[in-house]
């Protein structure tokens, strides 16, 4: 069993390894999506005059692979279940990649252009392959979605902040 690692002559901390990072990305991404489920929510009622569900009605779209949500119960939980499966596994890719940013500027830079990739990939890409919903008029607010989507990507960098500083000194 190799020896538990242990500060260098400058004080420097152990580098993370990569289950710590996957586990950092396991909370940043429930804590970044329940955030960004919250704000969706909020703006679903006070700009969209919709029900508070309706962003978890929208993401049901994608487990049940139809056209429009319907509002029922099941939708619901299936809807928050999904977003929240996804949410987490985009924190485990945002973590894959932290060592690759290298300063904690980046991180936070990194943090928000990966949000915005992901609003590219899933609503603009995906959206208009396979889930028509999200790029449908009556779906989900294009301007706002590209918004919250930046800043889910900036609320997983907390979590990764000193790590990408960490894995530059190591590889040095």
């Amino acid at each position: 069993m190799p020896a538990a690692p242990t500060a260098d002559a400058q004080g420097r901390q152990p580098v993370a390894g990569l289950g710590d990072r996957l586990g950092r990305g396991v909370v940043a991404g429930i804590f970044a999506g329940v955030i960004f489920l919250f704000a969706q929510m909020g703006w679903a009622v006070e700009n969209l005059a919709k029900p508070a569900v309706a962003p978890m009605l929208d993401m049901s779209t994608v487990f049940n692979n139809v056209d429009v949500p319907a509002a029922t119960a099941s939708n619901v939980v299936i809807g928050l279940v999904t977003h929240l499966v996804l949410s987490m596994l985009f924190g485990i890719a945002f973590a894959v990649i932290v060592p690759l940013l290298r300063t904690n500027l980046f991180v936070l830079l990194g943090g928000v252009v990966f949000g915005v990739l992901l609003y590219v990939l899933n609503i603009q890409i995906l959206g208009r392959i396979a889930f028509e919903w999200f790029t449908n008029p009556a779906g989900p607010p294009q301007v706002f979605e590209l918004f919250i989507h930046g800043v889910f990507g900036l609320l997983l960098a907390p979590f990764f902040i000193g790590v990408g500083l960490r894995y530059s000194r190591r590889s040095a």
